[in-house]
C-alpha cells in the first residue's frame, strides 16, 4: 500500500512540473519521469560510515522537489515520521532500526558565478572542494577529506583546520511545510558544529549559496596536505563516524572549570574532547565490537559487528568519567537516531 500511494503521490506532483533545486546548475526535473524507487525494510547500517543500524520502515532517494513532495505526502498519509539523511557519515542508528521513512538527499548540481557558488544539498563535499580549488576559489580547501554531503556539512556546520562552512554561507534554500524558501545565513544560528537545522529537523536543505575568495593559487596542494593528515587518523577502511564528541570552546566553559585545566589541554581556543577522554583512560578500550582507537580518545570504531547499545554504552561510560574528573559534560557531535527518531535511544551510561 505504501508503495502504491507513493507512486500516486509522485504522479500528482509531476503534473505541477516543479523544477528541482539545482536547475540553476544545469539539472532540471523532467515531467513524466518515473518515480524514484521506494524500498521497504532497508538496513541502515550499510548506508553509514559506522556500519551500525537496523532496518527503516521505508527509504526513498530524492533527486528533485517533486520526488521530495511525493515522499512527504506518502509519509503523511501513512502517519510515518520522516528522517532526512545525507551520506550517512555522522550518524548512529539503533539496531532496532527506524520506524519511519528515510529520505536520502541525492540532489546534485553546482553553479558558479563570480565568487559565489550555488550547490545542491546532496552534492558530495569533496567533489565540490576539488571544483572550487580548480577555479581558484578559496575558503573550504582545508575541509578537504571531511566525508559527506554539502547538506550534512551545513547542518553540522562542519569545519577543520581553521575553516568552517558556516563562514562562507550567504543563504540556503529549504523545503518546509509544503513550500520552498530562502533563509539567510544570519537566521541559521550558526555556531561551533551547530546550525538551526538541528532545531528544525523538518527543514530539508535544497541548496546552499556560498561566497568564496577569488584568485587563490595552490589550493589543491593545500587540500592534498590536509587529506594526508586526515588519512593517518581516518584510513579509508576505518568504520567510524568521525569525532564522536564535540570539542569544547573554552569560552563556553564555566570559568572555574576552564581555570582548572592544564594549559596544554587548550588548542586554538578549544579543549579537544579526545584529550579529556585520553586523560581518563578511554584509548584502546572496547565493549563488544565497539572500540576506542588506540591512538585517539575521541575516535569510536566499529571493529566488527558492533551493536548500537555497545557503542553508546562505551561512549556513555567514558563521558561519565570525563564528567567525574573534570566536571565537563561532553556532547555528541554525531546524530543518534532511535526507532522513533533522533536522540530517542537508550543505553547503559557506564560499565564495560
Amino acid at each position: 500500500m505504501l508503495l502504491r500511494n507513493f507512486q500516486r503521490c509522485h504522479d500528482d506532483q509531476r503534473q505541477d512540473g516543479e523544477r528541482m533545486p539545482g536547475s540553476h546548475a544545469g539539472e532540471e526535473g523532467s515531467a513524466g519521469r518515473k518515480a524514484p524507487l521506494l524500498q521497504e525494510d532497508v538496513p541502515l547500517g550499510p548506508m553509514t560510515t559506522l556500519g551500525i543500524g537496523g532496518p527503516c520502515r521505508a527509504l526513498v532517494r530524492v533527486s528533485d522537489v517533486d520526488d521530495l513532495k511525493a515522499a512527504l505526502s506518502a509519509a503523511q498519509e501513512h502517519h510515518l515520521p520522516v528522517l532526512f539523511l545525507g551520506a550517512g557519515s555522522n550518524v548512529l542508528f539503533d539496531d532496532r532500526g527506524y520506524e519511519g521513512l528515510v529520505v536520502r538527499n541525492e540532489m546534485r548540481g553546482v553553479d558558479i558565478e563570480d565568487g559565489e557558488v550555488e550547490v545542491a544539498g546532496g552534492h558530495d563535499l569533496g567533489q565540490l572542494i576539488r571544483l572550487l580549488n580548480r577555479r581558484g576559489l578559496g575558503g573550504l580547501e582545508r575541509m578537504y577529506g571531511i566525508p559527506g554531503s554539502v547538506a550534512g556539512a551545513v547542518v553540522g556546520n562542519a569545519g577543520a583546520y581553521g575553516q568552517e562552512i558556516g563562514e562562507r554561507i550567504v543563504e540556503v534554500e529549504i523545503f518546509s511545510q509544503g513550500r520552498r524558501r530562502r533563509v539567510e545565513a544570519r537566521e541559521l544560528n550558526l555556531s561551533y558544529r551547530h546550525s538551526r537545522f538541528k532545531e528544525r529537523p523538518q527543514w530539508f536543505l535544497l541548496s546552499c549559496r556560498l561566497r568564496l575568495d577569488k584568485g587563490r593559487q595552490g589550493l589543491q596542494g593545500v587540500s592534498d596536505e590536509i587529506l594526508a593528515k586526515r588519512l593517518e587518523k581516518y584510513p579509508p577502511e576505518l568504520r567510524c563516524p568521525g569525532s564522536f564528541f564535540k570539542n569544547l570552546p573554552v569560552e563556553n566553559l564555566p570559568r572555574q572549570v576552564a581555570a582548572g585545566l592544564p594549559e596544554h589541554y587548550i588548542h586554538y581556543g578549544k579543549v579537544p574532547a579526545g584529550i579529556l577522554l585520553e586523560a581518563v583512560g578511554a584509548k584502546g578500550t572496547r565493549r563488544g565490537d565497539a572500540q576506542v582507537a588506540s591512538y585517539h580518545g575521541n575516535l569510536f570504531l566499529n571493529a566488527g559487528r558492533a551493536a548500537s547499545a555497545d557503542m553508546l554504552g562505551l561512549a556513555g561510560h567514558w563521558a561519565s568519567k570525563v564528567k567525574e574528573r573534570f566536571d565537563i559534560e561532553l556532547e555528541a557531535e554525531i546524530r543518534i537516531v532511535g526507532p522513533q527518531g533522533p536522540d530517542n535511544i537508550s543505553a547503559p551510561a557506564s560499565g564495560l
